[in-house]
């Protein structure tokens, strides 16, 4: 059959079979692998997608518990430092009253000791009083005073002597 234009059918019924055979090849070689390659790389970054957001929200969730467990931290250390301030406090307190009680038994023994010393050199200055009017007495009376009346008269200064020597130590305090 001759065809006008010289077209043949059973060229083109050729050429329409060898063209499916190439799609089907085609199809079969490149097309599928092409696409399952794109469906398990899609796949594939999903399941990163997937991935990145647990990971995403377990470290918004261990922020949060670490940020937590730092307040809880320094609540904890801040309580240690009042506390160590408080101790500290209570300890200097100590201390000081301490400090305070030993300066006033020093002081306290100052004035014993003061207030002895006091009362002696009263003492040694009425026995040297004493001595002086006895021996002036002794002038004045001259060789016959005996020694009782010495004691006598020494006793009876002691006493008028002491009477206002405690008047003066009492008026000095």
């Amino acid at each position: 059959m001759n065809a006008p234009l010289n077209i043949d059918i059973t060229q083109i019924l050729l050429h329409v079979l060898n063209l499916v055979i190439l799609v089907g090849g085609l199809t079969l070689i490149l097309y599928r692998p092409v696409a399952r390659f794109l469906r398990e790389r899609r796949e594939h970054y999903e399941k990163l997608e997937d991935e990145n957001e647990k990971s995403a929200s377990e470290c918004e969730r261990l922020k949060a518990e670490y940020e937590e467990k730092l307040k809880e931290a320094d609540e904890v250390l801040t309580e240690r430092y009042r506390e160590a301030e408080r101790e500290m406090a209570e300890r200097a307190s100590r201390y000081v009253d301490a400090a305070k009680e030993k300066a006033d038994a020093i002081v306290k023994s100052a004035e014993e000791e003061a207030e002895a010393r006091k009362e002696h050199i009263l003492e040694s200055a009425q026995t040297e009083i004493g001595e002086l009017v006895l021996s002036a007495t002794q002038k004045l009376l001259g060789a016959t005073a005996s020694a009782d009346a010495d004691s006598a008269l020494y006793d009876e200064f002691i006493k008028t002597a002491g009477g206002s020597a405690a008047d003066m130590g009492n008026g000095d305090e």
